[in-house]
């Protein structure tokens, strides 16, 4: 009996081992594992697969909402819902000469988010009348991250021409 008892309490000490250093490993891991799935969500957060188009007329206009994400955001009304749009820095929309007023007939492609506060367009491409910039790559990243600087003019256009959904 006192070999069995010895057999248990090393099982035992060998459980704790494993476990306390399983806890050490993932505590080391986590940090890692976070960042991943931030980028993870982020990446996730614009679906190329599930782009629509959405069209109306503005409602109003905020170059920096509260809303998430951050950034310059308007509400179009479309003929079921009033629908609201993300549309990157505002300072990328002004150098670009691209603004929005509310009366104004608008058209984005782009992918439907869900925030924690609420649903949100995230646009690819805005139109208004026959001025069209693009917002975001086809994978969903800002080009006011710095990829559209690097475009000439005429680049530019033929990016903004490319308002067709997939």
């Amino acid at each position: 009996m006192n070999i069995k008892v010895r057999m248990m309490v090393g099982f035992a000490s060998l459980a704790v081992a494993v476990m306390l250093s399983g806890t050490a490993s993932a505590q080391h891991v986590q940090p890692a594992q976070r960042s991943h799935t931030r980028v993870s969500a982020r990446a996730a957060a614009y679906d190329a697969t599930r782009e629509v188009v959405v069209q109306g007329t503005v409602l109003n206009y905020s170059e920096n909402s509260a809303s998430r994400p951050n950034g310059a955001h308007v509400t179009v009304q479309t003929p079921t819902r009033p629908v609201d749009v993300h549309l990157g820095p505002s300072s990328y929309l002004r150098a670009n000469h691209f603004s929005l007023a509310a009366g104004d007939s608008v058209r984005f492609v782009g992918a439907l988010s869900t925030t924690d506060t609420g649903s949100v367009l995230l646009a690819r491409i805005a139109q208004k009348g026959s001025q069209a910039i693009a917002i975001r790559s086809t994978r969903g990243f800002l080009l006011a991250a710095g990829g559209t600087r690097t475009l000439s003019s005429e680049q530019r256009a033929q990016a903004a021409q490319n308002v067709s959904a997939r």
